[in-house]
């Protein structure tokens, strides 16, 4: 065989295949425009075309190098043909839960930025590639601060490894109990969110009312209050999820994981009418300025800013109406619960009253609209 030198390759134009070493050929596609190196090779039995790169970019000499190698590597009973892992990062494992709406509670965005604030160094690894010691050395210095922090963020990690588990990427989940004992304890407190009293809070939405804060951000407190709901769920609320006099919040953004039907108020349905004019892109009911999900914060602040206290809207609108339909109603407490959005009665009981009370807890939120505005 005549030996192929770099001179030689450049004078071929015809297009074709030529030998330029044991298993390496130059190959020059029709028109002769195209001209790259292929080795010809049989790995682990089976023959294959390893594409080496363009000629004149790859030149003869790396050419017959890398086949060289290549020829080694195959002999060995390797596999010089490069893969392309399917498994994927920690990011992409991230959003395929969220395209499936697993998550509870908090919004996407606010996930997102707890992901890449405290785990951002993980999330262009490869899931298999993440091992125990990285999620504890997330983990722990978080619970030692923020325990509650540190426990929303270990389910959101050990949620995506839980999906990553599911689908065999990897055999087991990082984030699961094998990693209790290295966590910092913190002692279980139970403690009340500070709640303005209920006999206060029609003087409190006049001061909202007549506060600085932007009008969406006025609406949402006066929804979340008179819908005795989470923050959460009414920041994230959507065009379609109100029917008629109805807003269905889905089982993705409800901190039980079911579905709940809220009956709308007059007042209610007048807040939605204000809002119209703010249907954008986006669909939310309370977009903030730029069209995205208003901030926690936001309301937080705007209210005690507008009322002067230290108090919050979940203790505030929750508990005092819990509070109000025990004390000035003869609501049972089954409607009370159920209006909260709460899982009320055993599984064996639930089996059995299978009625939710609709038109019931819908009397029971008329009263407490019009106690508010009162």
């Amino acid at each position: 065989m005549e030996r192929m030198t770099a001179k030689r390759l450049e004078s071929l134009r015809k297009p074709g295949r030529y030998r330029a070493d044991q298993t390496l050929f130059l190959v020059i596609e029709p028109g002769g425009r195209s001209r790259h190196w292929v080795q010809r090779l049989v790995v682990n039995g089976k023959r294959r075309d390893l594409g080496l790169g363009a000629f004149p970019l790859t030149s003869l000499a790396e050419a017959r190098e890398r086949a060289y190698q290549n020829r080694r590597q195959a002999r060995a009973g390797g596999d010089p043909l490069p893969r392309v892992s399917r498994t994927p990062t920690f990011r992409a494992a991230a959003a395929k839960v969220d395209q499936a709406g697993q998550w509870r509670g908090q919004t996407r965005a606010n996930r997102r930025a707890a992901l890449d604030s405290y785990a951002g160094h993980l999330m262009d690894r490869r899931v298999d590639q993440i091992g125990r010691e990285d999620v504890i050395g997330i983990l722990a210095p978080v619970y030692a601060e923020k325990p509650a922090t540190g426990r929303r963020l270990r389910g959101w990690i050990r949620g995506v490894l839980a999906w990553a588990q599911a689908h065999g990427h990897v055999e087991v989940n990082v984030s699961g109990e094998m990693i209790d004992a290295a966590l910092p304890s913190a002692p279980k407190v139970s403690e009340h969110r500070a709640a303005l009293p209920y006999q206060e809070l029609g003087a409190a939405l006049a001061k909202v009312d007549g506060s600085t804060a932007g009008e969406t951000v006025k609406a949402a407190i006066k929804f979340l209050l008179l819908t005795a709901t989470r923050s959460g769920e009414v920041r994230g609320a959507t065009w379609e999820e109100i029917d008629a006099r109805e807003w269905r919040i889905p089982a993705a953004r409800t901190k039980t994981g079911q579905p709940h039907r809220v009956p709308l108020s007059d007042a209610c349905m007048a807040i939605l009418r204000a809002m119209e004019p703010h249907r954008g892109r986006s669909g939310l009911v309370f977009p903030s300025s730029r069209g995205r999900v208003i901030p926690p914060s936001t309301l937080l602040k705007a209210w005690q800013a507008a009322t002067g206290t230290d108090t919050t809207l979940h203790g505030s609108g929750r508990a005092g109406f819990r509070t109000w339909a025990g004390e000035c109603t003869d609501s049972t407490r089954d409607i009370a619960e159920m209006c909260l959005g709460h899982i009320v009665g055993s599984d064996i009981e639930r089996s059995y009253a299978r009625s939710t009370l609709f038109e019931r807890r819908r009397a029971l939120m008329d009263q407490w609209a019009a106690y508010a505005a009162s």
